[in-house]
């Protein structure tokens, strides 16, 4: 997955930290929306690899690993999506009211949120998802 990114600051061993533009927020067509106000967009902050040489302010082109990041996609959206309906139908099955099966089905929900946030925290220990900066933006 390639994002544009601007360097926050320069860390050391050739890391920096970036700021990206969630990409649901900005198009990146200036002229179409008139003009880019990233300061009021929403931001992810993350370290990376500085393959490029930047400096501070940099509007930098970023990669990340297509697979890793498409799997936690995919957990994150769809594990409590899959554990809510399960959840509902195993109350069902099991010949419940549907007051109880809104209730199994909203806790199972729980337990996904719990094993997302699980997900979160062993990436961020250990940094699975590896940010690279590939190019200067000019």
């Amino acid at each position: 997955m390639t994002q544009t990114a601007q360097v926050k600051r320069l860390l050391p061993g050739g890391k920096a930290e970036i700021a990206v533009v969630r990409q649901g927020a900005c198009a990146h067509d200036c002229s179409e929306c008139g003009g880019c106000m990233t300061a009021q967009q929403p931001t992810v902050t993350a370290v990376a690899d500085d393959l490029v040489g930047i400096q501070e302010g940099d509007i930098v082109t970023v990669e990340t690993e297509n697979a890793k990041l498409m799997g936690v996609i995919a957990f994150v959206y769809l594990v409590p999506m899959v554990l809510l309906v399960a959840g509902y139908l195993a109350a069902q099955a099991a010949g419940m009211t549907q007051g109880w099966c809104i209730l199994a089905g909203a806790a199972a929900f729980a337990v996904s949120i719990f094993l997302v946030v699980l997900l979160d925290r062993h990436i961020k220990k250990s940094k699975s998802i590896r940010f690279q900066i590939v190019a200067k933006v000019l």
